[in-house]
């Protein structure tokens, strides 16, 4: 996943300081230096240039002023510097004074001329506001993004939380400015301390929401900050819409050609890019080009990143290697230590080594750890990312001793940070979208240096699955069942936040239906941490080792642990008699593509009616074929059974399908069922004590009561339904014939059949399951969030005519983990 980077743009506040537009000046103070800063400027301009009636002493100062605040606030840093030095022996004001300043440390290259700005910026913000109440909080705000420019995060948000002091002593307590300085300090502080800079996001939007009328100009830059939070946690969809809010806003009242687009344009490209529809984000982000003018050389650099990046996503890895030496040579004649050299060099070596040509990406790939190591602390986020990636290169040149020292270190500390992190918010993105790719590596480096306990450990942080993590909460030795309704509780005020954000997001809500939906879920997050204030240490999933791994495992057993590390895929095999892996090479960014693919065929109409002329059988071989080279089948030599974890990149497909010998001419097809008994479970940890007598019989459970089944027998995948809806789903059509299916090939032991107005909640509650080797559910699989109000997998039962919190009809990953159960 791709995030925007603190020096993605020179900007002073980027997404901040937007000024507010034309179209919504009417509703502001006339007087609010924000709002209409274009239409401001080119008046000012246009009155200074008067030649016929020139304006003299007070209104020359004053229209000077003007003009050089509506130049910096609209991101023309160029204008408002060349309009200080022309006016600045006036009586400008202090905000003026505070602005061509700032502009001028974002243009000059003079160091001496950099320095004076500097010192009188800081004088400025010391100084009694005396009627320009802005002045000093604009000054630190100034000093905080030249900080930025110079990379020193550490200054700069000394900068930006003095700038947001300075606010809060000199502005009104509901001066909608207030909102501007705490959200960039928001901002900035998440890049140095992501637990600290959450709460203060937080904050700033409480701010928001407290003291901004709907409509106010400056919800865009809340509605950034939103973007940003929503994108770290992988809610790409919400990222992508409010980008496109924040768009259409822009487009509106700038106009289509404005240079403000341009980081607007950058930020969407990268939501867009999550969502994989890259081509969108290239087309958007090669737009954004045409809006650069006389931006500085870093920021076109930057852009020149972002689409390499685009289109190495897109598997076009000589054209991005193409596009980012284009940003280096932009940086030609710029600060050889400004962190943007390292950033863009570390990217090209990344290409150059998918390419082969790690004669050229190794020495490159070394310079770039130098410059971030000089630049950033190593607990930033953009450093962890990029030693990750530097591992990666230096473990394909066979450098596997260098990328464990790299990496071993920031995998220990991180790990602790993530389990801790998921504890406390339930939410397996933290996992999947924090740190998921750094396990990932170093799950490949650790077995190239023959690591195998460390490789093990990683490789299960990789793969943990929704029912693993809700498996977790069951280990609490005190009142479980009040932990399980406080955490509910929880779960459900973040869900019904989620989708508040979602609808603001898209624009179908108001405000004040999200400050109610935050109160709720901090009340709920208050109520735990008072009830059960040792919750977090017992929700914390944990991996097994290598030895409790093997004792779950019989004779007959391989437990296969599939990765997908960028170009390379790697399998991991636990058996008794130890731990082996393979690995095999593909093009960038295909795997996941094939995945998809053959899911979807799966769930084709073809498939639904019984034929097989929708499966996508190539795309069934070539997996296998990536995952089963023959290092992992020596592995599995003898075996009888195998395992896969319920998460992990094989997780979206039943691995029961994949092909072993593809269709031919010649040849008959072979399925991976048809020569092993095919297990997914949540853990490798037995869920079977010793004295536990071993179960028989067959249990099924399904073809619950819905609406008719629809024509073709359309899948459910992509939809999204409320709980109210549930009757309403399509009937499986096969569900009942495989249920009775299963229950005649079992029928020499006691069998269980709950379907239809059967299969309900309560019922599989009540039902003894523990007393059956088999259990078989046939009905509708729901992800989180597919459904209002669920953040983890269920599966569809009979629903009620009334939904309690007992029996909603939906059996989720939490329910089913405590479940007396002992089937294999």
């Amino acid at each position: 996943m791709r995030r925007p980077i603190s020096w993605c743009s020179n900007s002073v506040l980027v997404a901040l300081l937007l000024m507010a537009s034309p179209g919504l000046a009417q509703a502001q103070e006339q007087d609010d230096p924000f709002v209409g800063t274009v239409a401001r400027l080119e008046s000012a301009s246009a009155r200074l240039d008067d030649r016929a009636s020139p304006p003299q002493g007070e209104e020359l100062a004053r229209l000077a002023s003007e003009a050089i605040q509506s130049a910096y606030f609209s991101e023309r840093y160029a204008k408002a510097d060349a309009l200080y030095s022309r006016y600045k022996s006036l009586d400008l004001t202090a905000l003026a004074r505070a602005a061509g300043l700032g502009a001028l440390l974002q243009v000059s290259t003079d160091d001496q001329a950099k320095g004076a700005a500097r010192t009188e910026l800081a004088r400025i913000s010391e100084q009694a506001p005396m009627g320009a109440s802005l002045a000093p909080a604009l000054s630190q705000a100034a000093l905080g993004a030249d900080a930025m420019l110079r990379d020193d995060l550490a200054a700069a948000v000394i900068h930006f939380r003095k700038a947001m002091e300075l606010a809060e002593r000199d502005l009104a307590a509901d001066d909608p400015a207030q909102v501007i300085f705490a959200v960039n300090y928001a901002r900035h502080l998440q890049y140095s301390d992501r637990t600290e800079g959450r709460k203060a996001a937080e904050r700033s939007e409480q701010l928001a929401l407290a003291i901004l009328p709907e409509g106010h100009p400056h919800w865009i830059a809340v509605w950034y900050d939103m973007a940003a939070r929503a994108q770290a946690q992988a809610r790409f969809d919400e990222a992508a819409s409010l980008y496109a809010r924040i768009t259409d806003l822009a487009v509106r009242d700038w106009g289509p050609d404005d240079r403000r687009l341009y980081p607007i344009f950058q930020y969407r490209a990268i939501a867009l890019s999550g969502l994989a529809r890259r081509r969108e984000a290239l087309e958007l982000a090669r737009r954004a080009v045409e809006l650069e003018g006389d931006r500085p050389a870093g920021d076109r650099a930057m852009h020149r990143e972002l689409i390499g990046g685009l289109l190495l996503g897109e598997g076009q890895i000589e054209q991005a290697a193409a596009s980012y030496r284009e940003g280096l040579e932009l940086l030609a004649g710029t600060d050889p230590g400004d962190l943007r050299w390292a950033f863009i060099q570390s990217r090209l070596a990344r290409a150059l080594s998918m390419m082969g040509d790690d004669a050229e990406a190794v020495p490159l790939a070394d310079i770039a750890l130098k410059g971030f190591a000089a630049k950033l602390p190593p607990t930033h986020p953009g450093r962890l990312e990029t030693e990750a990636m530097i591992a990666r290169i230096y473990a394909r040149a066979g450098l596997a001793d260098r990328a464990y020292a790299l990496l071993a270190n920031t995998v220990t500390a991180n790990e602790a940070k993530l389990l801790d992190s998921y504890a406390r918010t339930q939410n397996l993105g933290v996992i999947s979208a924090g740190n998921n790719s750094l396990f990932r590596d170093f799950a490949w480096v650790a077995l190239q240096n023959d690591r195998q306990e460390e490789a093990w450990r990683a490789a299960q942080l990789v793969t943990l699955g929704q029912l693993a993590l809700a498996s977790a909460q069951l280990s609490y030795p005190g009142d479980a069942a009040g932990l399980t309704r406080a955490l509910d509780r929880v779960r459900a005020a973040r869900s019904a936040e989620t989708r508040v954000r979602e609808a603001l997001a898209g624009g179908t809500t108001q405000n004040a239906e999200l400050a109610a939906a935050i109160t709720e879920r901090e009340s709920a997050e208050r109520a735990l941490d008072m009830a059960f204030p040792d919750h977090a240490q017992y929700l914390r999933p944990a991996p097994a080792t290598l030895a409790q791994a093997q004792a779950a495992l019989g004779a007959d057993d391989a437990a296969i642990l599939p990765l997908v590390v960028e170009d390379r895929n790697v399998t991991l095999v636990l058996t008794r008699e130890g731990l082996a892996w393979g690995d095999t090479i593909s093009p960038y960014n295909s795997t996941s593509g094939l995945i998809q693919n053959l899911r979807n065929s799966l769930e084709e109409t073809a498939i639904a009616d019984g034929k097989s002329g929708g499966f996508d059988h190539a795309a069934a071989h070539e997996i296998y074929r990536r995952f089963f080279p023959q290092r992992v089948l020596q592995a599995m030599a003898g075996k009888k059974r195998l395992i896969f974890p319920a998460g992990g990149p094989l997780a979206q497909i039943p691995p029961s399908v994949l092909l072993s010998v593809p269709f031919g001419a010649r040849t008959k097809a072979r399925y991976l069922i048809e020569d092993y008994a095919i297990a997914v479970r949540s853990s490798l940890y037995s869920r079977r004590s010793g004295t536990q007598p071993a179960a028989q019989g067959f249990a099924g459970i399904g073809a619950p009561q819905l609406a008719a089944a629809r024509p073709g027998g359309a899948s459910l995948r992509g939809m999204t339904v409320d709980t109210a809806d549930l009757r309403a789903l399509p009937s499986l059509p096969g569900s009942m014939k495989e249920l009775l299916a299963m229950r005649e090939a079992l029928r020499e032991n006691a069998t269980l059949l709950l379907t239809g107005a059967e299969a309900t909640e309560p019922n599989v509650r009540n039902a003894p399951l523990g007393d059956y080797r088999v259990l078989a559910f046939s009905t509708h699989g729901l992800v989180g969030a597919q459904i209002a109000s669920l953040n983890e997998a269920a599966l569809v039962l009979t629903p009620p005519d009334q939904a309690t919190a007992q029996d909603d009809g939906l059996l989720t990953a939490s329910e089913i983990a405590s479940l007396d159960l002992a089937a294999d």
